[in-house]
């Protein structure tokens, strides 16, 4: 924790309502961000966090006057006069808000509704946006997030209907585990147009390495997961050192919310690109990175659709058998190039390899006829345009033309 966040929080504990609401706050990420927020407000108006809360109790005893939405009104016109950018203000909004419901005194639910964040440019994220992204989650949980999400390709809802049991062993070291997932906890719900869907999806060992921390962090905290828990929990809280000491009971297990899993990317976004408006990323646009990569992958569409919970194009790829999994699972290995970051220094070595072997091959048949020295070199450029194809998918900067003019 920072001196400033620490001073911040320091700031916000001396008052009884500033109690109440901190233990509430999910994450200390969260913490950081509303608590400036609402210091923020506070110096604007001239009032410390017991004084809004007074505000708001006045205005309830006072039912049908004037003085009833006097705590709604101060906010709005706050908020409307401010210099923030819009995505700011939704996030201040979203702290103020969430400190009086945690202190038992709700503000109208039409305040300020106005006042909404900005909705996400349309993007789809690189490796390198999904690294950013992970630098800037506070908990191992959300990390896991990070990765499940571009992993799996699953959908925002459909994450929080799945439990630890829906992970099924693969045997297979690069793609641990595959998930299965049937029409009713997918989008339409098996009715109409959706019926007898099903998503078959993987998780790569990234994204299973970011679980496993994810696991050992949940049990830390007093969770004891199990098979039949959510996948994803909501952490509610932490344990004082009193409380690690006396051995408490452990916690009690609920779903992480849709509203939570958003508001985690929402924040992440921020502390990596500072304002909203500039760059953001929601869960859904997982599914166009995951798309995107393995149809990068020259995978065939019809194979696409299952692990994408897509209707298939014909009839003959339609099918979906007890061994569909091991089916799908070499095709989705095809694509890990493109799912998993790579080290740009192991790319760099293969690639020289690759060019030393073809100069190899090119001394060694230099005598032959031309015609037959120009397929060569054309079966390199095409070796090479390949890799080049490659580090682009993975978000470097790199040009195989601007690459192939450099003097050796």
């Amino acid at each position: 924790m920072s001196d400033f966040t620490e001073q911040n929080e320091k700031w916000i504990l001396k008052f009884e309502s500033g109690r109440n609401w901190i233990p509430k706050l999910p994450s200390q990420h969260t913490k950081r961000i509303f608590i400036r927020a609402l210091q923020k407000y506070c110096e604007a108006v001239k009032q410390n966090p017991d004084e809004l809360i007074n505000l708001k109790i006045e205005g309830l005893k006072a039912v049908a006057t004037e003085t009833e939405f006097q705590a709604e009104r101060q906010l709005e016109t706050y908020l409307r006069n401010s210099a923030m950018t819009a995505s700011v203000k939704a996030e201040s909004k979203n702290a103020i808000i969430s400190f009086f419901k945690h202190n038992w005194r709700n503000l109208n639910p039409n305040v300020a509704s106005d006042i909404e964040a900005p909705e996400a440019k349309k993007r789809t994220p690189t490796i390198e946006d999904i690294q950013a992204l992970d630098a800037n989650m506070t908990t191992s949980r959300d990390k896991a997030l990070v990765w499940f999400f571009p992993s799996t390709a699953v959908r925002i809802e459909t994450l929080t209907k799945l439990f630890k049991h829906d992970l099924k062993p693969t045997g297979d070291g690069e793609v641990p585990y595959y998930i299965e997932i049937e029409a009713e906890r997918l989008k339409g719900h098996g009715k109409g147009k959706y019926k007898g869907l099903k998503q078959i999806t993987f998780v790569h060992k990234l994204a299973w390495q970011r679980l496993e921390d994810y696991f050992a962090e949940a049990k830390r905290k007093g969770y004891n997961l199990t098979d039949d828990s959510p996948l994803f929990i909501a952490y509610k809280g932490h344990f004082s050192k009193e409380e690690k000491r006396l051995a408490v009971k452990p916690k009690k297990i609920r779903v992480m919310t849709q509203g939570a899993i958003n508001q985690v990317y929402d924040n992440a976004s921020l502390s990596a690109w500072k304002d909203l408006e500039i760059k953001r990323f929601s869960p859904h646009d997982f599914r166009d990175f995951i798309q995107s990569q393995l149809e990068n992958a020259d995978i065939n569409a019809n194979v696409i659709a299952p692990i994408m919970a897509h209707k298939t194009r014909n009839a003959v790829d339609s099918h979906y058998s007890s061994h569909m999994w091991q089916e799908l699972l070499p095709k989705y290995k095809q694509a890990l190039p493109y799912l998993l970051p790579v080290s740009v220094e192991k790319l760099k070595t293969e690639t020289d390899q690759l060019k030393a072997e073809n100069d190899k091959l090119k001394t060694e048949y230099g005598e032959l006829e031309d015609k037959f020295v120009e397929k060569l070199a054309e079966k390199q450029k095409e070796t090479m345009q390949a890799v080049y194809a490659m580090l682009k998918a993975q978000g470097l900067k790199v040009s195989w033309e601007e690459e192939s003019a450099k003097p050796d």
